[in-house]
């Protein structure tokens, strides 16, 4: 599919030159001008969006099942109240509600005790109390990210300023506006009644708010996004961002070697990018070729620490996602994570071979590979898909993008505009 109209002073030849010419591939495109074209978004792959809204407006008909999903996702947005932290009633730490609270979600009231205190831990099964919004704010916490990423996308890709309005609204009320704006920083998520206040740990609740400061680079051009708020969100993004890599609770959080020091490492990317440190994410993203993808994978393609949780399936996905998401930053900044591999065979690629025989459709005749780890949670393949989707982009492999085929709910996912399979 050709991107831009051929001039008219081109020949007849040329023409027919460029007619034949197969489809371009997103992972061959490293040109300045789809550089340039590209919005300040950094939760999809460099240069995609551009040839998405094009081929959109073309009725690209393996893109308009997500297109259509999105748009009515971002109307349905258009009614919702904009959520802020000082939505709850109390805040147990500090009182004060513009900070940021939750409590442990695998956490529960002792039955031996009168108050219940200290809570135990139950591995993988969710406190339903964790998620009270009159206290804890983590439910706010994801759906501020979903809800600018939803309405910015749709206003990129509709140009309906209606979007940009809402999605503007939300980011002023969350990040800017003093009365209800989150103060930057997570001390008091995940904490623990009758033990703590808040935990290192908590940090892994960072994902809807860098979603939404991502999300805001859409709305640049739009009459509602001044830049006097683009200037008050980068004051918000780099206090944050100072909080997560210099408290002590960051110092913790980048020393796990599991799903929270990947996480952790995604979050600070997406946040230096949006942020135009590009010497940052480049450092940030060097690094998880030793401290991640040779300390979590094994040779064989496991991920020890996630195979002994309750949530054993769960927690390989979750993890799998997180480093082929950072393979996929890695192109905006020139790092390759793909092609990394240990002396021993460690490597992204080796760890979705893992998990690939439990997610492929088995031909007909074989019996279906059985999740032999600890699983307290019905077992759903079909969470894996964006890990494949972006190992198809990475790899360039067929067999890939077949296994995300078979998941027809994924079909309308706001992930295939973000990240589109490499020709369509």
């Amino acid at each position: 599919m050709m991107n831009e109209m051929v001039p008219s002073r081109f020949s007849l030849l040329a023409i027919l030159f460029l007619m034949v010419l197969p489809q371009a591939d997103f992972a061959q495109d490293k040109s300045a001008s789809a550089d340039t074209e590209s919005p300040r978004f950094f939760g999809a792959r460099r240069g995609a969006l551009p040839k998405v809204k094009q081929a959109i407006s073309q009725d690209e008909s393996s893109l308009m099942p997500a297109y259509e999903a999105l748009v009515k996702t971002a109307d349905e947005a258009l009614t919702a109240k904009p959520p802020t932290v000082t939505d709850k009633k109390r805040h147990p730490v500090t009182g004060d509600l513009n900070d940021y609270y939750t409590q442990a979600p695998y956490l529960w009231p002792d039955p031996s005790k009168s108050d219940g205190l200290p809570h135990l831990p139950k591995d993988g099964v969710i406190n339903p109390e964790s998620r009270d919004s009159d206290f804890a704010d983590y439910s706010r916490g994801q759906q501020i990210g979903h809800l600018v990423e939803s309405l910015a996308l749709a206003y990129y890709l509709t140009g309906n300023e209606s979007y940009a309005a809402h999605a503007a609204r939300c980011l002023r009320v969350w990040f800017i506006d003093p009365e209800t704006r989150m103060n930057p920083h997570l001390q008091y998520a995940q904490a623990v009644p009758g033990r703590n206040e808040g935990r290192y740990i908590g940090m892994i609740e960072a994902g809807g708010v860098v979603q939404a400061v991502d999300a805001a680079g859409l709305l640049d051009g739009s009459i509602h996004w001044k830049e006097e708020d683009r200037k008050a969100l980068e004051i918000w993004i780099t206090d944050f961002l100072d909080w997560f890599m210099n408290s002590e609770y960051g110092r913790e959080e980048v020393q796990m070697r599991q799903n929270h020091g990947t996480m952790f490492d995604v979050r600070v990317v997406r946040m230096a990018l949006a942020l135009g440190q590009q010497d940052l994410a480049r450092e940030k993203l060097e690094s998880v070729k030793e401290n991640r993808i040779a300390l979590q994978i094994e040779p064989d393609g496991a991920q020890p620490m996630e195979l002994r949780r309750t949530k054993s399936f769960n927690y390989s996905e979750m993890n799998l996602t997180g480093l082929t998401e950072l393979a996929i930053l890695g192109e905006w900044v020139g790092v390759d994570l793909w092609s990394y591999q240990t002396e021993d065979g460690r490597s992204v690629k080796r760890a979705l071979e893992f998990l690939r025989p439990y997610v492929e459709v088995v031909p007909e005749g074989l019996p279906p590979r059985v999740w032999h780890y600890k699983q307290v949670v019905p077992y759903q393949p079909e969470i894996i898909a964006p890990a494949f989707r972006m190992g198809s982009i990475g790899y360039e492999d067929e067999e890939y993008e077949a296994i995300v085929s078979q998941f027809a709910g994924f079909r309308e996912s706001s992930f295939q505009l973000t990240h589109p399979k490499n020709s369509f």
